[in-house]
């Protein structure tokens, strides 16, 4: 039987949406299922199952399936990735602290400024020094620069990344100690600057390379575990990754270079509302996309997303630029905050309230899902003041 049908599968932090498109004759079936945060991939195929049974389909008709995700940002904003050190040249240690030292907020004397991904104790410093063009300076010390990963090791650092100075025009000691420290470390998760992020520019270059090895053992191990359970599932397509750029990866490049799918997720809801646009005759759309953990904001104009080239991730305050993590990669331009319909809303210590980025997820939830969640979110707000219907939550499939 040929293999005609597209899945495509949207996973966030508190549902997992899923839908079989058919291209010849347009017709699509769709299916929510609720975010299984312990192992994301569980949720998707418990979703695949029951939107093929809706469809009528079978997993053989499955040629591609396409995957977009908010796991990847959502880890950065809540801050719950894999523990990451960080290896630098002498000297520059603290550049992730240190920044571009600009205030987001001038005359504020109490500013608080994003805490760097990894902390002081675990970037750790290799005698080495590379010339802006590439010539060497001073030569690697991989038997020093060893020692320093093993006592992160030691201190339980799961991911690692390597950001030497001018790597971009001259990656041979990272690469040198990269191979070093695959050969020694196998376990070790590995992020060099000069394959993640390689241009000019010592803090953006970090701050991108570091925020890859923090969401990229979560990456390998969840989209293995989902190529596999699909295969499993007897789906014969290949599985490819929405990128924040809009465009598509296999699922190799995803999990060596998981940053370029931070914006996975948003990045597909303002094609699809381009899209929508262009088919109801409009140019100039703003796609608002809400889920569970965050809220996203996209401009379309003249019928496609914008594009930039870098971005802030988590931003601190009232989204204000220079708030957040600079993330070097190209992506749709669209404004993030951490504030969706599983956002917990807190009491402040001046007695305002303060809402997120902490979210409820889907375990336990909202305390409305009656799963245990004690916890007052948006989703509670919006049911207790009528927004929602409580007999009609995913068009009847879910009392609240």
């Amino acid at each position: 039987m040929k293999s005609s049908l597209s899945l495509g599968i949207d996973i966030g932090g508190t549902f997992t949406d899923l839908v079989i498109h058919d291209p010849h004759s347009g017709r699509a079936v769709i299916w929510k299922e609720s975010t299984t945060p312990h192992d994301p991939a569980i949720g998707a195929i418990e979703g695949t199952r029951k939107v093929l049974a809706k469809s009528g389909a079978k997993p053989s008709q499955i040629g591609r399936v396409v995957h977009a995700t908010t796991l990847f940002t959502n880890a950065l904003i809540e801050r719950k990735g894999a523990k990451t050190g960080l290896l630098t040249t002498a000297g520059f240690r603290d550049v992730l602290e240190i920044g571009r030292e600009r205030k987001y907020e001038l005359y504020d004397l109490f500013i608080e400024m994003p805490k760097p991904l990894v902390a002081r104790p675990w970037r750790r410093e290799a005698t080495e020094r590379l010339a802006p063009d590439g010539s060497v300076e001073i030569p690697l010390d991989v038997d020093a620069a060893l020692a320093e990963v093993a006592e992160l090791v030691a201190e339980g650092v799961e991911s690692l990344a390597v950001c030497f100075l001018h790597a971009y025009a001259n990656p041979a000691h990272e690469r040198a100690i990269g191979a070093a420290v695959a050969e020694r470390f196998q376990d070790l998760s590995i992020s060099l600057s000069s394959d993640i992020a390689p241009e000019i520019r010592e803090y953006l270059r970090a701050s991108t390379t570091v925020a890859n090895a923090y969401v990229r053992p979560l990456a390998e191990v969840y989209l293995e575990r989902l190529e596999q359970a699909l295969h499993a599932e007897g789906i014969p397509g290949a599985l490819f990754l929405m990128l924040s750029n809009g465009g598509l990866a296999p699922v190799g490049e995803a999990k060596r270079a998981p940053v370029q799918l931070l914006e996975s997720g948003p990045a597909a809801g303002a094609l699809a509302g381009a899209w929508f646009g262009r088919n109801a005759g409009l140019d100039r759309v703003l796609a608002f996309d809400m889920g569970g953990t965050t809220a996203k904001l996209a401009l379309v104009d003249e019928g496609e997303p914008l594009v930039a080239y870098g971005f802030e991730a988590a931003r601190e305050k009232r989204f204000l630029r220079g708030s957040g993590l600079p993330i070097q990669i190209a992506t749709v331009e669209l404004i993030e905050i951490g504030a969706g319909g599983g956002s917990i809303a807190r009491r402040s210590e001046l007695g305002t309230l303060n809402v997120g980025p902490e979210s409820s997820g889907a375990q336990p939830g909202p305390a409305c899902y009656g799963r245990g969640g004690t916890h007052a979110t948006v989703t509670d707000a919006d049911l207790t003041l009528g927004y929602l219907n409580a007999d009609f939550f995913l068009g009847g499939a879910m009392k609240i």
